[in-house]
């Protein structure tokens, strides 16, 4: 039970952040001597607040740097965006989007360090498609050329958040021969202050300073508390199952004048067969 409520907790912290690293689509036109052509491009982004009734994303700048339409994707919809502010140079790639406000209930914080040699550190991105978010797990590596990744990331991974603890610490540029290179989130969040006068707002976040006790050093009530309502849902679970190893399908052979000739019921789940007499012509 304990191993399959770590599992649930594992899921729903999984989920959260699957909604705030989010996928965007952009399209360009690109023209020769034959003709023109739409490209679709795809890449990854992170949200991270509101700022009034709009609400604010990161991505990296050549995401979108020579985009005739943008789209960020989040609940099902693809929400049409604008760059705000972008920024792309040897060792600096970023863009800060808008869409109108979506009804996300995370977001993600922008760290205001930088983590140390070796810390770990988990990367997301979209190089599997933009309805599959993959992550990647490694370390941050410090290096004369700056803080890297020590995994290489696919396409479309560009723009998505590398985080430590939960907050960003940079946003995927692209990579080398051996690491990753992000652009360092002091930088973005430093421009976001100029930009808006302010942080977006972010409440509440994927994670928070006080997040950073391990579940030994939680309160006592609060895992019983969450493991009250693991169970409670567990148990609704269990009893829409039971419900459904109990439905019934009818299958009916209807004659030419309409009327059922015979029914038939299987559980749901079990083969329906079907047979008939042969006829002689």
């Amino acid at each position: 039970m304990v191993r399959f409520i770590h599992f649930l907790l594992v899921m729903l912290s999984t989920s959260c952040l699957h909604a705030q690293a989010l996928a965007v689509r952009t399209t360009e036109t690109n023209c020769t001597p034959q003709g023109c052509r739409q490209l679709i491009g795809t890449g990854a982004c992170a949200f991270v607040g509101n700022i009034a009734d709009r609400s604010v994303y990161i991505t990296a700048a050549h995401n979108v740097i020579q985009a005739r339409t943008i789209h960020v994707g989040y609940g099902g919809t693809w929400w049409e965006a604008r760059v705000v502010f972008k920024r792309y140079e040897e060792e600096i790639d970023y863009a800060i989007l808008e869409t109108q406000r979506i009804p996300a209930s995370h977001c993600f914080i922008l760290s205001d360090t930088q983590p140390i040699d070796g810390m770990e550190a988990i990367a997301y991105g979209y190089s599997n498609g933009v309805y599959n978010l993959k992550s990647l797990r490694a370390r941050i590596r410090v290096t004369r050329r700056g803080h890297c990744f020590s995994r290489l990331v696919a396409k479309g991974d560009s723009g998505g958040p590398i985080l430590v603890n939960g907050q960003i610490v940079g946003i995927i540029k692209g990579h080398d021969q051996t690491h990753t290179i992000y652009t360092n989130s002091m930088l973005i969040r430093n421009k976001l202050i100029n930009l808006y006068g302010r942080l977006p707002d972010c409440h509440p976040p994927v994670y928070r300073k006080s997040d950073r006790a391990s579940p030994s050093q939680q309160p006592e009530s609060n895992r019983n508390e969450q493991f009250a309502a693991l169970e409670s849902e567990i148990t609704r679970l269990k009893q829409q199952l039971t419900q459904l190893k109990q439905t019934q399908i009818p299958v009916q052979l209807i004659g030419a004048d309409g009327s059922i000739k015979q029914e038939q019921r299987y559980q749901l789940g079990q083969p329906i067969k079907l047979r008939f007499k042969a006829v002689n012509k």
